[in-house]
């Protein structure tokens, strides 16, 4: 099938089944005023050199000014900062007078509380259809530890939560083993205990569940997402 014959939302949908992190871009304009925007589609690229790249649609705002920067930054979000990512997707007038900045050695802005930075310089910009892909090549960069924020299917979700904005119940499966041989459960029956989690940790709660049936749990070895 051709790509001109493509739902644009079905496509848009599709792409959206892949779970991503949450960045706002930043960079400063030629008077130095802050500029920047939500993104989701960053990735690393390199180590040796050190290269990322983001995809900015050629629609967005400050689009000119970003893309003739000579440096620019990727603020990854923390878990706790979906209000920024909100903010910085919507035309607001002055988006920065909410957020605790501060400027990296070349003068992007820097976010506090975030679970890094990337200062970069402009390495290359390259056409990709409606988008172009802003290859960085980082020159300053800051990890704090904190869990990024996370996006997939129109949702926000973190890192230690069930995903429940992206959809469906997470299912906890437990495969033991005795003697050697697969230990099911039942008496006519027979199959391996499970648990579907709505909420928390499912491997927590499925351990909660066997050790109910008097089993000692002990030394977790995987967690299915079914």
């Amino acid at each position: 099938m051709k790509a001109d014959v493509f739902d644009p939302r079905a496509l848009r949908e599709a792409f959206g089944a892949f779970p991503t992190a949450v960045t706002v871009i930043t960079a400063s304009d030629p008077a130095g005023r802050p500029v920047g925007f939500t993104a989701n589609s960053f990735t690393s690229v390199s180590l040796d050199p050190p290269l990322l790249l983001v995809c900015v649609a050629k629609t967005a705002r400050d689009y000119s000014t970003m893309t003739a920067a000579e440096h620019f930054a990727i603020n990854i979000l923390s878990e706790a900062q979906k209000d920024v990512s909100i903010k910085f997707a919507r035309p607001l007038e002055d988006r920065f007078a909410a957020v605790d900045w501060a400027r990296a050695p070349n003068g992007c802005p820097i976010f506090a509380q975030v679970a890094a930075w990337f200062e970069c310089s402009m390495h290359d910009v390259i056409e990709a259809g409606d988008h172009v892909m802003m290859v960085g090549r980082v020159t300053a960069f800051e990890s704090s530890g904190l869990n990024g924020l996370g996006y997939a299917r129109g949702g926000y979700f973190t890192p230690g939560a069930n995903p429940s904005a992206a959809g469906g119940e997470i299912a906890a499966v437990a495969v033991l083993e005795r003697h050697g041989a697969l230990f099911p459960l039942g008496d006519d029956n027979l199959s391996l205990p499970d648990y579907g989690a709505a909420g928390g940790d499912p491997a927590k709660t499925l351990a909660s569940q066997l050790e109910r049936l008097g089993l000692s749990v002990h030394d977790w070895f995987s967690l299915l997402d079914l």
